[in-house]
Protein backbone atom coordinates (compact mmCIF):
# COMPACT_ATOMS: atom_id res chain seq x y z
CA UNK A 1 0.00 0.00 0.00
CA UNK A 2 1.15 3.57 -0.64
CA UNK A 3 2.26 5.99 2.04
CA UNK A 4 -0.66 8.17 3.11
CA UNK A 5 -0.43 11.85 3.96
CA UNK A 6 -1.41 10.98 7.53
CA UNK A 7 1.48 8.49 7.75
CA UNK A 8 3.88 11.00 6.30
CA UNK A 9 2.79 13.76 8.66
CA UNK A 10 3.22 11.37 11.55
CA UNK A 11 6.79 10.85 10.42
CA UNK A 12 7.20 14.63 10.23
CA UNK A 13 6.12 14.97 13.84
CA UNK A 14 8.39 12.18 15.01
CA UNK A 15 11.34 13.41 12.97
CA UNK A 16 11.05 17.02 14.14
CA UNK A 17 10.81 15.99 17.77
CA UNK A 18 14.32 14.54 17.65
CA UNK A 19 15.98 17.40 15.76
CA UNK A 20 17.54 20.64 16.98
CA UNK A 21 15.83 23.73 15.60
CA UNK A 22 17.79 25.98 13.28
CA UNK A 23 17.04 29.65 13.79
CA UNK A 24 17.87 32.39 11.34
CA UNK A 25 20.06 30.24 9.13
CA UNK A 26 19.53 29.45 5.47
CA UNK A 27 21.45 29.09 2.27
CA UNK A 28 20.30 32.61 1.38
CA UNK A 29 23.13 33.56 3.78
CA UNK A 30 25.26 30.79 2.23
CA UNK A 31 24.84 28.74 5.38
CA UNK A 32 22.56 25.81 6.05
CA UNK A 33 21.98 22.29 7.26
CA UNK A 34 22.20 19.19 5.10
CA UNK A 35 20.87 15.76 6.04
CA UNK A 36 22.96 12.85 4.80
CA UNK A 37 23.66 9.19 5.45
CA UNK A 38 26.97 7.47 6.16
CA UNK A 39 26.66 5.28 3.10
CA UNK A 40 28.56 4.69 -0.13
CA UNK A 41 25.89 6.49 -2.16
CA UNK A 42 26.74 9.81 -0.48
CA UNK A 43 30.26 9.85 -1.94
CA UNK A 44 29.64 13.14 -3.77
CA UNK A 45 29.20 14.86 -0.42
CA UNK A 46 32.33 13.25 1.00
CA UNK A 47 34.39 14.25 -2.03
CA UNK A 48 32.95 17.75 -2.09
CA UNK A 49 33.85 18.33 1.55
CA UNK A 50 37.33 16.83 1.24
CA UNK A 51 38.21 18.78 -1.91
CA UNK A 52 36.64 22.04 -0.72
CA UNK A 53 34.10 22.34 -3.54
CA UNK A 54 31.31 23.57 -1.26
CA UNK A 55 33.56 26.03 0.53
CA UNK A 56 34.80 27.32 -2.82
CA UNK A 57 31.19 28.09 -3.76
CA UNK A 58 30.74 30.05 -0.53
CA UNK A 59 28.59 27.39 1.14
CA UNK A 60 29.01 26.73 4.83
CA UNK A 61 27.34 23.38 5.45
CA UNK A 62 26.37 21.94 8.78
CA UNK A 63 26.23 18.20 8.08
CA UNK A 64 23.63 16.20 9.96
CA UNK A 65 24.09 12.41 9.77
CA UNK A 66 20.73 10.65 9.83
CA UNK A 67 19.46 7.08 9.59
CA UNK A 68 17.42 7.54 6.43
CA UNK A 69 14.70 9.31 4.49
CA UNK A 70 12.09 8.70 7.19
CA UNK A 71 13.91 11.31 9.27
CA UNK A 72 15.45 13.43 6.51
CA UNK A 73 12.24 14.17 4.56
CA UNK A 74 10.28 15.46 7.58
CA UNK A 75 13.21 17.70 8.52
CA UNK A 76 13.30 19.18 5.00
CA UNK A 77 9.52 19.62 5.10
CA UNK A 78 9.76 21.47 8.41
CA UNK A 79 12.67 23.66 7.31
CA UNK A 80 15.10 22.24 9.85
CA UNK A 81 17.17 21.03 6.90
CA UNK A 82 17.61 22.92 3.66
CA UNK A 83 18.81 19.95 1.58
CA UNK A 84 18.59 16.21 2.16
CA UNK A 85 19.18 12.80 0.62
CA UNK A 86 16.38 10.42 -0.32
CA UNK A 87 15.64 7.44 -2.52
CA UNK A 88 13.36 8.11 -5.47
CA UNK A 89 10.35 6.12 -4.22
CA UNK A 90 10.11 8.06 -0.97
CA UNK A 91 10.13 11.32 -2.89
CA UNK A 92 7.45 10.08 -5.30
CA UNK A 93 5.23 9.08 -2.38
CA UNK A 94 5.70 12.46 -0.73
CA UNK A 95 4.94 14.22 -4.03
CA UNK A 96 1.54 12.58 -4.53
CA UNK A 97 0.66 13.54 -0.95
CA UNK A 98 1.22 17.19 -1.77
CA UNK A 99 4.77 17.90 -0.60
CA UNK A 100 6.82 20.15 -2.91
CA UNK A 101 10.07 18.19 -2.85
CA UNK A 102 12.28 18.35 -5.94
CA UNK A 103 15.50 16.64 -6.94
CA UNK A 104 18.12 19.33 -7.44
CA UNK A 105 21.11 17.36 -8.71
CA UNK A 106 22.22 13.99 -10.00
CA UNK A 107 23.00 11.28 -7.48
CA UNK A 108 23.63 7.54 -7.25
CA UNK A 109 22.59 5.44 -10.24
CA UNK A 110 22.34 1.66 -10.51
CA UNK A 111 23.61 0.22 -13.81
CA UNK A 112 23.14 -3.39 -14.85
CA UNK A 113 26.27 -5.56 -14.63
CA UNK A 114 28.84 -2.77 -14.25
CA UNK A 115 27.37 -1.06 -11.18
CA UNK A 116 24.81 -3.43 -9.66
CA UNK A 117 24.59 -2.35 -6.03
CA UNK A 118 21.77 -4.63 -4.88
CA UNK A 119 21.02 -8.36 -4.89
CA UNK A 120 18.59 -10.99 -3.70
CA UNK A 121 20.63 -13.49 -1.69
CA UNK A 122 20.02 -16.95 -0.26
CA UNK A 123 22.15 -19.23 1.88
CA UNK A 124 24.97 -20.83 -0.05
CA UNK A 125 23.38 -24.30 0.18
CA UNK A 126 19.79 -23.13 -0.33
CA UNK A 127 17.65 -25.13 -2.79
CA UNK A 128 16.22 -21.85 -4.12
CA UNK A 129 17.53 -21.39 -7.66
CA UNK A 130 14.98 -19.21 -9.46
CA UNK A 131 12.24 -16.66 -8.84
CA UNK A 132 9.47 -19.27 -8.87
CA UNK A 133 11.16 -21.07 -5.96
CA UNK A 134 10.42 -18.08 -3.74
CA UNK A 135 6.65 -18.59 -3.92
CA UNK A 136 5.45 -19.60 -0.47
CA UNK A 137 8.72 -18.38 1.04
CA UNK A 138 9.70 -15.36 3.14
CA UNK A 139 11.83 -12.56 1.71
CA UNK A 140 13.40 -9.83 3.85
CA UNK A 141 13.41 -6.21 2.68
CA UNK A 142 14.74 -3.27 4.67
CA UNK A 143 11.50 -1.28 4.41
CA UNK A 144 8.08 -2.38 3.23
CA UNK A 145 6.44 -0.38 0.43
CA UNK A 146 9.65 1.28 -0.72
CA UNK A 147 12.37 0.84 -3.33
CA UNK A 148 13.74 -2.53 -2.15
CA UNK A 149 10.26 -4.02 -1.81
CA UNK A 150 9.23 -2.59 -5.20
CA UNK A 151 12.22 -3.98 -7.09
CA UNK A 152 11.81 -7.40 -5.47
CA UNK A 153 8.17 -7.61 -6.59
CA UNK A 154 9.02 -6.39 -10.08
CA UNK A 155 11.83 -8.96 -10.45
CA UNK A 156 9.62 -11.82 -9.26
CA UNK A 157 6.90 -10.79 -11.69
CA UNK A 158 9.34 -10.44 -14.59
CA UNK A 159 10.77 -13.90 -13.94
CA UNK A 160 7.56 -15.90 -13.79
CA UNK A 161 6.76 -15.80 -10.07
CA UNK A 162 3.69 -14.34 -8.42
CA UNK A 163 4.81 -11.52 -6.07
CA UNK A 164 1.60 -11.96 -4.07
CA UNK A 165 2.66 -15.51 -3.13
CA UNK A 166 5.80 -14.28 -1.37
CA UNK A 167 5.77 -13.07 2.23
CA UNK A 168 7.76 -9.87 2.77
CA UNK A 169 9.15 -8.97 6.18
CA UNK A 170 10.99 -5.84 7.26
CA UNK A 171 14.55 -6.37 8.51
CA UNK A 172 17.35 -3.74 8.48
CA UNK A 173 20.21 -4.51 6.09
CA UNK A 174 22.80 -5.15 8.85
CA UNK A 175 20.56 -7.83 10.40
CA UNK A 176 19.60 -9.68 7.23
CA UNK A 177 22.44 -12.19 7.16
CA UNK A 178 21.74 -13.28 10.75
CA UNK A 179 18.04 -13.72 9.96
CA UNK A 180 18.94 -15.85 6.95
CA UNK A 181 21.36 -18.03 8.92
CA UNK A 182 18.75 -18.48 11.67
CA UNK A 183 16.25 -19.61 9.01
CA UNK A 184 13.79 -16.85 9.97
CA UNK A 185 13.68 -15.91 6.29
CA UNK A 186 14.41 -17.81 3.09
CA UNK A 187 15.98 -14.95 1.14
CA UNK A 188 17.05 -11.35 1.61
CA UNK A 189 17.08 -8.35 -0.69
CA UNK A 190 20.30 -6.66 0.37
CA UNK A 191 22.32 -3.60 -0.60
CA UNK A 192 26.04 -3.00 -0.70
CA UNK A 193 28.25 -3.38 1.29
CA UNK A 194 26.23 -6.24 2.78
CA UNK A 195 26.03 -8.17 -0.51
CA UNK A 196 29.80 -8.31 -0.94
CA UNK A 197 30.47 -8.86 2.77
CA UNK A 198 28.13 -11.84 3.04
CA UNK A 199 29.13 -13.56 -0.18
CA UNK A 200 32.79 -12.91 0.61
CA UNK A 201 32.44 -14.85 3.85
CA UNK A 202 30.88 -17.73 1.96
CA UNK A 203 27.59 -17.46 3.88
CA UNK A 204 25.35 -16.54 0.97
CA UNK A 205 25.20 -16.59 -2.79
CA UNK A 206 23.52 -14.16 -5.14
CA UNK A 207 20.25 -15.40 -6.58
CA UNK A 208 19.90 -12.33 -8.77
CA UNK A 209 21.08 -8.77 -9.16
CA UNK A 210 17.42 -7.93 -9.39
CA UNK A 211 17.65 -4.16 -9.71
CA UNK A 212 19.62 -4.35 -12.95
CA UNK A 213 17.30 -7.01 -14.32
CA UNK A 214 14.23 -4.85 -13.69
CA UNK A 215 15.67 -1.58 -15.01
CA UNK A 216 19.06 -1.54 -16.76
CA UNK A 217 19.77 2.00 -15.51
CA UNK A 218 17.93 4.12 -12.96
CA UNK A 219 18.49 6.77 -10.32
CA UNK A 220 18.46 5.18 -6.87
CA UNK A 221 18.62 8.33 -4.75
CA UNK A 222 19.78 11.92 -4.81
CA UNK A 223 19.79 15.35 -3.19
CA UNK A 224 16.49 17.16 -2.84
CA UNK A 225 14.96 20.30 -1.37
CA UNK A 226 11.56 21.89 -1.11
CA UNK A 227 10.67 23.87 -4.21
CA UNK A 228 9.67 26.80 -1.99
CA UNK A 229 13.21 26.96 -0.63
CA UNK A 230 14.75 26.60 -4.11
CA UNK A 231 12.67 29.47 -5.49
CA UNK A 232 13.75 31.75 -2.65
CA UNK A 233 17.40 30.68 -2.74
CA UNK A 234 18.28 30.08 -6.39
CA UNK A 235 21.85 31.37 -6.12
CA UNK A 236 22.57 29.05 -3.20
CA UNK A 237 20.89 26.10 -4.96
CA UNK A 238 22.99 26.71 -8.08
CA UNK A 239 26.11 26.92 -5.91
CA UNK A 240 25.25 23.56 -4.33
CA UNK A 241 24.72 22.01 -7.77
CA UNK A 242 28.06 23.34 -9.06
CA UNK A 243 29.87 22.02 -5.99
CA UNK A 244 28.21 18.62 -6.30
CA UNK A 245 29.04 18.45 -10.01
CA UNK A 246 32.67 19.24 -9.25
CA UNK A 247 32.70 16.45 -6.68
CA UNK A 248 31.20 13.99 -9.15
CA UNK A 249 33.87 14.85 -11.72
CA UNK A 250 36.50 14.23 -9.04
CA UNK A 251 34.91 10.88 -8.13
CA UNK A 252 34.91 9.68 -11.71
CA UNK A 253 38.52 10.79 -12.16
CA UNK A 254 39.72 8.88 -9.09
CA UNK A 255 37.61 5.86 -8.12
CA UNK A 256 40.32 4.38 -5.89
CA UNK A 257 40.59 7.68 -4.04
CA UNK A 258 36.83 7.71 -3.68
CA UNK A 259 36.93 4.29 -2.06
CA UNK A 260 39.45 5.62 0.45
CA UNK A 261 37.10 8.52 1.28
CA UNK A 262 34.27 6.05 1.79
CA UNK A 263 36.36 4.31 4.44
CA UNK A 264 36.96 7.61 6.22
CA UNK A 265 33.38 8.88 6.11
CA UNK A 266 31.38 5.69 6.59
CA UNK A 267 33.64 3.54 8.74
CA UNK A 268 33.58 0.74 6.20
CA UNK A 269 36.62 -1.57 6.39
CA UNK A 270 39.34 -0.78 3.87
CA UNK A 271 39.40 -4.28 2.38
CA UNK A 272 35.64 -4.34 1.90
CA UNK A 273 35.62 -0.81 0.49
CA UNK A 274 37.95 -1.99 -2.28
CA UNK A 275 35.51 -4.72 -3.33
CA UNK A 276 31.98 -3.33 -2.99
CA UNK A 277 30.05 -2.43 -6.11
CA UNK A 278 29.68 1.34 -6.36
CA UNK A 279 26.79 3.10 -8.06
CA UNK A 280 27.47 5.39 -10.98
CA UNK A 281 27.65 9.04 -9.95
CA UNK A 282 26.12 11.35 -12.55
CA UNK A 283 25.71 15.11 -12.69
CA UNK A 284 22.45 15.10 -14.61
CA UNK A 285 19.00 13.63 -14.05
CA UNK A 286 17.18 11.72 -16.77
CA UNK A 287 13.43 12.34 -16.99
CA UNK A 288 13.11 9.13 -19.00
CA UNK A 289 14.75 7.03 -16.27
CA UNK A 290 12.72 8.73 -13.54
CA UNK A 291 9.53 8.03 -15.48
CA UNK A 292 10.30 4.31 -15.57
CA UNK A 293 10.45 4.04 -11.78
CA UNK A 294 7.38 6.25 -11.35
CA UNK A 295 5.39 3.88 -13.56
CA UNK A 296 6.76 0.83 -11.73
CA UNK A 297 5.85 2.30 -8.36
CA UNK A 298 2.30 2.90 -9.57
CA UNK A 299 2.05 -0.54 -11.22
CA UNK A 300 2.79 -2.30 -7.94
CA UNK A 301 0.39 -0.06 -6.02
CA UNK A 302 2.95 1.86 -3.99
CA UNK A 303 1.57 5.05 -5.55
CA UNK A 304 -2.14 5.84 -6.01
CA UNK A 305 -1.40 7.51 -9.36
CA UNK A 306 1.43 8.11 -11.80
CA UNK A 307 2.64 11.56 -12.84
CA UNK A 308 5.16 13.23 -15.14
CA UNK A 309 8.81 12.97 -14.09
CA UNK A 310 9.36 16.69 -14.56
CA UNK A 311 7.07 17.33 -11.58
CA UNK A 312 9.74 16.07 -9.16
CA UNK A 313 12.83 17.56 -10.83
CA UNK A 314 13.84 21.14 -10.06
CA UNK A 315 14.07 23.51 -12.98
CA UNK A 316 17.67 24.15 -11.83
CA UNK A 317 18.72 20.52 -11.91
CA UNK A 318 21.04 19.50 -14.76
CA UNK A 319 19.45 17.03 -17.21
CA UNK A 320 20.87 14.10 -19.13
Amino acid sequence: MALTRRDFLTRVAVGIAGLPLLKGSSFAQMRGKLGYMKIVDNASLFMGMEKGFFKREGLELELVPMVGGAAIAPAVASGDLQIGWTNVISLYQAHVEGFDFKFISGGATNVKETNDTHAIQVLKDSPIRKAKDLEGKTLAVNTLNNIVHLMAMAWLDKNGADPAKVKYVEIPFPQMEAALVAKRVDAVSAHEPFVTASTGRGVTRVLAHNWGEVAPKFLIASWFASNKWVQKNKDAARAFIRATNGAIDAINADISGTRALIVKWTGLGADLAKKVALPVFEKGISEKEIQVTIELTHKYKLLPKAFKAREVISELAPRT
